[in-house]
């Protein structure tokens, strides 16, 4: 190489340089055609590495599509794994909802707090700013029952009641339509300012998005409306459109069913009450009326002749009897009540007259041990 001009001599400098990176990036160790070959001047060495170089192109070319083909496959990997990582996340995010709404409570309460409670499960654990639930009344409207922000600060004084026939509103729309379960607002405008909300004491006080569930009974006609707030632009656009619809049918179920029980357990016990209670109380008034009656007669009489009406005339066996039936009747309603209280522990379910089930709080009703 000394002995070549210097121009060559820089290229075979080049070229080993260039042999060197390509055999590091194909793997490979240097072979050649003719084990036996000498190289004796720059003349003979100069194509052999330029021979040397050539070979190496397709070798490092195939171990670069190789590393393309891998690279690809693990991108197409790294996305898998990120649409399980985001669907389990999703999937842990609804058992904790589930579980909370569950175990929500502990005590009989009113519509109003039941669907307040719920609020404040889905508040916490998808991270909004406020909540405004609303429940429909027997005129049609939507009224505002409870509204709570996440950290106790003042909540806006939204408008009392709201109508399914506003126009443009777009939880109002969905609520007429039956297939929709919930609403995402990402761009939660006043409507002087033509955006997609008529939500403007919300928009005022800071708020920029909603989402809204839209709470349905098995007859898909909807009873409730929870609607969270953030006042981050676009916030609920990040939840996965089956996220949100588990959890609206999630809710749905969990709110309807904790209602369905309380109104269940109260007409059972309002039936069985009023089985009992209006045959005691209708024999009570009947045999005091009697007893009304009878003394009345007398005393219309005259007092001196009814004293004396009372030891010749006046049936005081009829009398005696009943005053016994009418506290027989007031016997027979005490023990209902006792029956009442009892039954919070081991009720008992008799099928009334038209066919409800209520429960029975008769005291002269006789069960055995699997009754």
């Amino acid at each position: 190489m000394s002995a070549a001009p210097a121009p060559v001599r820089l290229a075979m400098c080049d070229l080993l340089r260039s042999i060197k990176a390509g055999l590091d990036a194909a793997g490979k160790t240097p072979t050649f055609v003719d084990g036996r070959a000498r190289v004796f001047d720059w003349r003979s060495l100069l194509p052999m590495l330029t021979d040397i170089r050539s070979k190496l192109d397709p070798l490092i070319a195939a171990r670069l599509r190789r590393r393309g083909k891998a690279k690809q496959a693990l991108a197409h990997m790294e996305q898998q794994f990120a649409t399980m990582r985001r669907s389990h996340e999703d999937l842990s995010l609804t058992v904790q909802i589930i579980y909370a709404l569950i175990n929500v409570g502990g005590e009989f309460q009113t519509s109003e707090e039941v669907l307040e409670q719920s609020a404040e499960v889905l508040i916490e654990f998808l991270e909004a700013d406020l909540f405004v639930c609303r429940l429909r009344d027997a005129s049609g409207e939507w009224i505002n029952v409870a509204a709570n922000t996440s950290h106790g600060s003042s909540t806006p004084i939204l408008v009392r009641a709201m109508e399914e026939s506003i126009p443009g509103h777009p939880v109002m729309q969905a609520v007429a339509e039956k297939q929709w379960s919930y609403v995402v607002s990402n761009n939660l405008m006043s409507s002087e300012r033509g955006g997609e909300s008529y939500d403007c004491v919300a928009y005022q006080e800071g708020y920029r998005s909603r989402l809204a569930f839209i709470l349905r009974g098995h007859d898909t006609r909807p009873f409730g409306l929870i609607m969270l707030y953030s006042r981050s632009v676009d916030f609920f656009s990040h939840y996965d459109h089956s996220f949100l619809s588990d959890c609206s049918r999630i809710v749905s179920l969990t709110v309807g069913s904790r209602l369905e029980v309380g109104r269940d357990a109260l007409a059972k016990a309002a039936g069985g009450m009023a089985h009992v209670g209006n045959n005691a109380l209708s024999v009570i008034k009947n045999c005091l009326e009697l007893v009304k009656e009878d003394m009345e007669a007398v005393v219309h009489t005259g007092t001196s002749k009814a004293l004396r009406e009372i030891g010749t005339g006046y049936d005081m066996r009829r009398e005696i009897e009943l005053i016994g039936c009418a506290l027989g009747g007031a016997e027979r309603l005490r023990g209902a009540i006792a029956n009442l209280l009892s039954a919070v522990d081991n009720p008992r379910l008799m099928h009334y007259i038209r066919g409800e089930e209520v429960l029975d709080l008769d005291p002269n009703t006789c069960f055995g041990p699997e009754e």
